[in-house]
């Protein structure tokens, strides 16, 4: 029996949010295509509103690349076709002018589409940021 709150689909919503991590940090834009709604909105912590086309462009171009990431998925709540995953994420972008290491807090919310999870909803909050490690 599942705790109260918790979806019983609970372990393919982990398994999603750490496939998607993983794909993130792979750049893998075929993986993320296929776990990303083609309505996806993601709000992140710069204040940037995006959508999927939007997000993949980056990717390609090596705009949107990560040294490194890590997702703690910690709270799951939702129902049988729509679940909220909530957590916390450190990362470091490639970048020649930045070098922080990010702390932030997300939200993804995922929804069954078609029989098909997908990711359609993502909120990124930037908690503390410091100087990453040469």
């Amino acid at each position: 029996m599942s705790e109260p709150n918790q979806p019983a689909n609970r372990g393919e919503i982990e398994a999603l949010e750490q496939r998607e991590a993983a794909a993130m940090l792979r750049g893998d834009v075929a993986e993320l295509e296929s776990l990303w709604s083609d309505d996806l909105i993601v709000n992140s912590s710069v204040n940037l509103i995006a959508g999927k086309q939007l997000l993949l462009e980056w990717i390609l171009s090596g705009r949107l690349r990560l040294r490194t990431f890590e997702r703690r998925t910690t709270k799951l709540a939702g129902s049988a076709d729509l679940v909220v995953a909530t957590g916390s994420e450190t990362s470091q972008l490639i970048s020649e002018t930045l070098r922080d290491e990010l702390f932030c807090s997300y939200m993804n919310t995922w929804a069954r589409r078609n029989g098909n999870w997908k990711l359609v909803g993502r909120h990124v909050g930037l908690i503390a940021r410091k100087k990453a490690e040469p």
